[in-house]
């Protein structure tokens, strides 16, 4: 398996949100979302893409870890943690759902107080 800098192409993108059972918009908006991601890592095991990772943000103060994915086949090795390279910000925030707190929390991440809302969700 090999870990590099960069972002999946679109089909990958999709193919491994629906491979976890995330929803995914359409092409044109998974393009865009990618295209404007601060920073991205992949997993690769020979040409497969088994795992990635963003951050969005403004790219000096804070940023946001989003779409940290691995493929259910590659799940359970440590991989999601070394997908997890948040170096250099001052302020790194993301959004976790209550099963996978106890894995962010392993990686240094703690709970805040604060309360997100939502005003509309992907379908």
């Amino acid at each position: 398996m090999t870990f590099e800098d960069g972002l999946p192409t679109v089909a990958e993108y999709r193919a491994l949100r629906a491979a976890v059972g995330w929803p995914s918009p359409g092409p044109d908006v998974c393009r865009a979302a990618l295209a404007n991601s601060v920073h991205g890592v992949v997993a690769r095991t020979g040409p497969e893409l088994v795992g990635m990772g963003r951050l969005i943000g403004d790219g000096v103060m804070y940023l946001l870890v989003v779409d940290v994915v691995v493929h259910p086949a590659a799940q359970g090795a440590g991989r999601g943690r070394q997908l997890v390279a948040v170096a250099g910000a001052r302020r790194v925030q993301l959004v976790a759902a209550d099963e996978v707190v106890p894995f962010y929390e392993r990686l240094g991440f703690a709970r805040e107080p604060s309360h997100l809302m939502a005003y509309r969700t992907l379908r």
